[in-house]
């Protein structure tokens, strides 16, 4: 039977880091949309350990703490970023049929995420590999939590007994 943070190496960070390997930066969506997910396991793990509960607000609280941004930066990503890209396969641009998100760029310069002002428009700069980097790193850090989701237990691989 493999270990949790084994199969934490085989199952994510060997998939990324060849995501990485595709040129221009194309697997960048697919990478950052994995570490959304990856990210909010983590936090949900943080938060409920230290006997919290993981409400969207913790978890984008949390965020900003593990990512050194305001909340602003962070609430924003949650709703472009992870929002867009888990529910719509790309970020979202708009609420309820109005603009009220900031428009978003990815570029191999910008840093992992920041809110700022361009041309007059307010812009989520994100840099997907940064987050890549900083998700598996929270992760590497805290493997001891990967198994303590009730809800999503961690996956084991075990031959069928037939």
């Amino acid at each position: 039977m493999d270990r949790p943070e084994d199969l934490f190496e085989k199952w994510y960070v060997q998939p990324l880091e060849r995501l990485r390997e595709i040129p221009n930066g194309a697997g960048g969506f697919v990478a950052l949309a994995t570490c959304c997910f990856l990210y909010e396991r983590y936090a949900v793990a943080v938060i409920e350990k230290s006997g919290h509960n993981a409400d969207t607000s913790a978890i984008i609280s949390q965020f900003a703490t593990d990512f050194g941004v305001d909340k602003e930066t962070a609430q924003n990503f949650w709703d472009v970023i992870r929002n867009g890209l888990l529910h719509g396969g790309m970020p979202k641009q708009q609420e309820y049929g109005q603009q009220t998100l900031p428009y978003w760029a990815m570029r191999e310069d910008f840093p992992a995420v920041e809110l700022s002002e361009w041309c007059g428009k307010r812009i989520l700069k994100v840099q997907p590999w940064q987050i890549m980097e900083k998700v598996i790193s929270l992760w590497r850090e805290n493997l001891h939590l990967l198994d303590r989701s009730k809800s999503f237990p961690w996956a084991n691989i075990l031959p069928l007994p037939f």
